[in-house]
């Protein structure tokens, strides 16, 4: 990959680049592809990540709390995320009637057809991250990248970088 920037080229040195940086280029070339091709529909990756939640746990009651978790985002940012969904006729917001404090999520109809339509979209991407691995490949890929975030996730829960 060649990165070019105020007229001067770099080239990247693979074989030095900590592990962070290439994670970092990574979720960069990802979310850039994914929201290009979102654009056209008014839809980013974050909201497709909260419709996907919805449809995924579409027979289960689901609040607010449950896709920041899920996503890993603070509230506000939830908030909106929800809202603009809600603009788009993707999601439905209702007070929860046992507990006024929380608020319910729903994927509506409008949503369930724009994550299927995504579906192929989904597995194209998919095919891409892998293009060249075989299975074997893949699913090495898989467990380590699950280690990764394992340990990501030990070091957001309080640990020191020692």
């Amino acid at each position: 990959m060649t990165c070019i920037s105020k007229k001067v080229e770099f080239q990247r040195d693979k074989e030095h680049e900590s592990t962070s940086f290439k994670f970092k280029l990574i979720h960069e070339a990802f979310a850039n592809m994914f929201n290009r091709q979102l654009r056209e529909d008014d839809m980013t990756f974050s909201q497709l990540m909260v419709i996907s939640i919805l449809w995924e746990r579409r027979d289960q009651k689901v609040t607010q709390k449950d896709i920041s978790e899920a996503l890993h985002i603070k509230h506000p940012t939830t908030i909106g995320l929800l809202k603009r969904l809600e603009e788009k006729e993707m999601v439905k917001i209702v007070v929860d009637p046992e507990n006024r404090k929380y608020r319910n999520i729903a994927i509506t109809e409008k949503g369930e057809k724009f994550i299927e339509m995504n579906k192929e979209r989904r597995n194209k991407m998919n095919a891409i991250l892998v293009d060249g691995m075989n299975e074997q490949e893949v699913e090495m890929l898989r467990s380590l990248l699950d280690r990764v975030i394992d340990n990501m996730a030990s070091m957001n829960s309080g640990d020191e970088i020692a």
